[in-house]
């Protein structure tokens, strides 16, 4: 059922999903109440830039912002920062905020994002910190003015990021990843060598296969750390970056069900009647892959809160839009296109030591994702190819001569 006049939404998570939910609301005619709980005291901003140009005082704050607070009052949108959902009843159709107040809602949506992991064994030392917020942006960037070296647990997308940003400031940077290559799973063995060296080249001290064993402080800060390769190292500032944990608290009070990592939702993102889910939280039953999926990243979930607030203004319809990211880590480009889960084979097109290629990963000849290293062409032409879910050869896709779009065309109808 789609919401009408005159009835309430009420969106819990005012990041990339409930910012752009509320704003595709309003521009696709809803007319009724809606109502925005933010556990951040700051309005919706562009996370990616916090490890990026923002950390490297390339922008202000000003231009990390999506918007400014009275922004969601030309909206009609009631917008409550600082404030968390800590309860929700399916019965009463309700939530009930910390400061007491209960909020009762004809369709609710939640973006409740996630929180970043973090391992036992790490202190909760002064200058031990995460990076989610634009507070902790901040924090993390003031710290490092007087930093000169800083350790990173974890090889991923963001603490890879933030280590080049960390070169590109002439800083020293220790990164710690316990796989034998970063990214493995994702990318595979191959390309995660050519990531790490990537960051090897570029001055990054990378050790993989390792961790910390041990913590030395000095009063309420680390001093220095044991890693298992037998090394003492020291280090101003740490960085914890090995992934978050979705937030879905709520989720299991309204008794949604949950798989995957998160909260099922089918192909219109709805968890339920008159509820949907929306960015790290959402288990999405994708119409092109025919699968659940679970991205935790920006794009993903703006697009979904897009999908979402034009799904509440009119009638639900399929979101069908392929999982998108980007990176960029000194002059190099990522991009990733598509969802590789237990992909069987990795084909490269290009030369890796040139500095500008793709890989695509397939499962059963089928094209499930491209990975693409300044090389933004490819991925715009193996959208149709994804589509497709029809088998290609590796031969085909490894020519560059190739056209992708009419290699999708004519190994069968496109689909999605």
């Amino acid at each position: 059922m789609s919401a009408r006049a005159g009835r309430r939404v009420v969106i819990v998570g005012a990041g990339a999903a409930g910012d752009a939910a509320a704003g595709a609301m309003r521009k696709s005619g809803f007319d009724g109440e809606v109502v925005m709980v933010g556990a951040d005291r700051h309005p919706a901003y562009h996370r990616p830039y916090l490890s990026k140009q923002f950390l490297r005082d390339e922008l202000p704050v000003e231009r990390v912002m999506l918007r400014q607070p009275d922004d969601y009052g030309k909206l009609d949108v009631d917008w409550l920062g600082g404030r968390r959902a800590v309860a929700a009843s399916r019965r009463d159709s309700s939530i009930t905020l910390d400061d007491g107040r209960e909020l009762r809602f004809d369709v609710l949506v939640l973006a409740t994002g996630g929180t970043p992991r973090w391992l036992d064994p790490i202190p909760r030392l002064a200058n031990v910190v995460a990076l989610r917020t634009l507070d902790d942006g901040v924090a993390l960037k003031e710290a490092l003015a007087d930093a000169g070296r800083l350790l990173v647990i974890g090889a991923g997308f963001i603490g890879a990021e933030v280590a080049a940003s960390v070169r590109t400031m002439r800083k020293e940077a220790l990164v710690v990843e316990v796989a034998p290559v970063p990214l493995g799973r994702a990318l595979g063995e191959d390309m995660g060598q050519v990531y790490a060296r990537l960051h090897r080249d570029r001055g990054v001290d990378l050790r993989t296969g390792t961790s910390v064993t041990g913590w030395v402080a000095d009063g309420e800060r680390v001093a220095a750390v044991q890693l298992s390769d037998g090394t003492r190292e020291e280090v101003d500032l740490v960085l914890v970056a090995v992934g978050i944990e979705p937030d879905l608290s709520l989720a299991r009070e309204l008794g949604l069900t949950l798989g995957s990592g998160g909260v099922l939702v089918d192909e219109t993102l709805r968890a339920g009647p008159d509820v949907y889910c929306a960015g790290d939280i959402a288990a999405h039953l994708h119409p092109v892959f025919g699968r659940h999926l679970r991205v935790e990243h920006w794009q993903v979930a703006r697009k979904q809160g897009q999908a979402i607030g034009e799904a509440i203004a009119g009638e639900p319809r399929p979101y069908e839009e392929l999982p998108w990211f980007w990176s960029d880590q000194y002059d190099v480009n990522l991009q990733y296109l598509g969802h590789a889960a237990g992909f069987d084979q990795a084909v490269p097109r290009g030369d890796p030591d040139g500095g500008k290629f793709s890989v695509f990963y397939l499962k059963d000849d089928r094209v499930e994702a491209v990975l693409a290293f300044n090389d933004g062409r490819t991925i715009r032409f193996s959208r149709e190819l994804i589509r497709a879910r029809v088998p290609v050869s590796a031969e085909a896709l490894a020519e560059e001569s190739t056209d992708l779009r009419e290699l999708a065309g004519r190994s069968g109808p496109s689909g999605g």
